[in-house]
């Protein structure tokens, strides 16, 4: 670090890069240093202070003042910024003692920024100013140029970064929130703002809900998993749990929370914030799979509020919260040593994208829950969010999913009178209108139903009551199947079937 002795840095929020993860760094060096300037060096020192720990384990070095072999606590980077930074500790020169190498020192670990002599632009800020070659444990985006150029298109030449942006880089790890899933995957999370709009979230909301000491993540999650947009959904859904009320937010806090989020009458717009999502694989390094960016949040937070007031309404769970959760949590199953939870993540990059669930829904209904041992419907409350879903998101008239869901139910209720499961299955599977009216036909003649008028009028685009066939096919199918399950399903007790739609 000596090279920068007289270097000194600004520390504020008047030059953001735009770049969400350095503008979060910038945001926490303001937090914990408070703007001014300060040399490279003391910040670089205050970095490392919190960027090492003890690892609990014992290490010897040959001390040659005292020609002895003396013990020390081994350090390593803190987890899970080791994944990040893979700076060695140095051991000093190397003796041999009875044909084993001993360091004659106890490892150090430091990083050292090179800023240039002549100034140069930064590729990040715009700035002129001394440069650094930009690297991994300042900006892990550019752990492998060849891949993530596509995102950061001067990675593919090495970036080259101001002091501020280097440092901002580092502090960027203590600004993130993070997930681990074993060794099978690791997650984490930045929202992103305007830079005044992100020191308040952080101040007011994120740090008190930040967890410390966990080592599977640094904040709590309604569920989570291998898979990025069911963590991602989980750790939203948790958010959103403290927005009309709050046991560890400040009521002004929680107020920023709710008006960030849409939930309280605004003058203007709410400030825009974005969440950025990555995940990858854990190993001796982090192996980066993918950057998802979300937008609309606000549309989300009314989504969720919808929900809440469809349980309260139709009295399903006077604590909606937790009955959004369970019905969300269930899209999973256990596959030999593994709960395999890719359908809750279908079904939640649906939800967060604004798009179709129902095909995820379906295909969980009749290859999980219809083949499981015990075969079960839904949870209760299931087919009433994705009501709700189908009518504010996939703009379904109401009228006409009354008459699918009510179809669904007689048509479910009399292919388990009837031992028809196999016609279920039949609707499952048609592939074309031409199939699904053959199969509507069978189950008029076979289950001696009626068919609703408004099923059999095809329109052009091949749409019924203005719906996609195949939209409602599925939605068909999953009101008859989950009726026939819970027909079928053993006798339970009140409080078990209270669970189940």
């Amino acid at each position: 670090m000596s090279n920068n002795k007289h270097q000194t840095v600004k520390i504020d929020l008047n030059r953001p890069t735009g770049n969400f993860w350095v503008d979060t760094g910038m945001v926490v060096l303001t937090r914990k240093l408070g703007e001014g300037e300060y040399t490279v060096n003391d910040v670089l020192k205050w970095l490392l202070d919190r960027l090492i720990q003890k690892t609990g384990n014992k290490g010897s070095y040959y001390d040659e003042k005292s020609n002895q072999l003396r013990e020390y606590e081994k350090e390593n980077w803190v987890y899970p910024i080791n994944l990040f930074i893979k700076v060695s500790g140095a051991p000093g020169k190397k003796v041999k003692i009875e044909g084993k190498d001993y360091p004659t020192q106890p490892p150090k670990f430091k990083l050292d920024l090179k800023l240039s002599k002549k100034p140069g632009i930064c590729d990040l800020c715009g700035y002129e100013a001394p440069l650094t070659d930009a690297k991994m444990w300042m900006f892990p985006f550019i752990v492998d140029p060849a891949k993530f150029g596509t995102f950061y298109s001067g990675a593919k030449r090495g970036l080259r970064l101001c002091a501020q942006c280097a440092l901002s880089g580092l502090a960027g790890y203590f600004g993130w929130l993070w997930k681990a899933q074993g060794r099978d995957a690791f997650h984490f999370f930045i929202f992103y703002s305007e830079p005044e709009e992100m020191e308040r979230l952080h101040r007011e909301v994120l740090e008190p809900l930040r967890i410390q000491g966990d080592k599977s993540g640094n904040f709590s999650s309604a569920f989570s998993g291998a898979y990025l947009h069911e963590t991602t959904l989980g750790m939203l859904l948790e958010l959103f749990a403290h927005v009309r009320q709050s046991d560890r937010l400040s009521e002004s806090g929680r107020i920023y929370l709710a008006s960030l989020l849409g939930a309280t009458p605004s003058h203007g717009s709410p400030p825009p914030i974005t969440l950025y999502a990555v995940t990858g694989e854990p190993g001796q390094s982090f192996s980066m799979k993918a950057l998802k960016e979300f937008s609309k949040l606000q549309l989300l937070y009314r989504l969720y509020e919808n929900w809440t007031e469809v349980l309260l309404d139709k009295q399903i769970d006077f604590n909606p919260h937790q009955r959004i959760i369970q019905i969300l949590r269930q899209f999973e199953a256990q596959q030999g040593n593994k709960r395999e939870t890719l359908w809750r993540d279908k079904i939640a990059w649906a939800i967060l994208e604004f798009s179709d669930p129902l095909p995820f829904i379906e295909l969980f209904l009749f290859d999980v829950r219809a083949k499981d041992k015990n075969p079960r419907p839904l949870v209760y409350g299931t087919l009433e969010i994705f009501g709700n879903y189908v009518q504010e998101v996939l703009n379904m008239d109401e009228q006409f999913q009354r008459i699918l869901a009510g179809f669904g139910h007689s048509l479910g209720e009399a292919a388990h009178e009837h031992k028809e499961m196999g016609l279920l299955y039949a609707l499952r599977n048609a592939k074309n209108p031409e199939e699904f009216y053959r199969v509507l036909n069978d189950v008029q003649f076979r289950l001696e139903i009626t068919i609703p008028e408004a099923l059999l009028r095809i329109e052009k685009g091949e749409r019924i009551s203005g719906v996609p066939w195949v939209r409602v096919k599925t939605l068909l199918s999953i009101y008859a199947m989950n009726t026939f399950l819970r027909k079928n399903a053993p006798q339970k007790t009140d409080s078990d079937t209270e669970k189940e739609e």
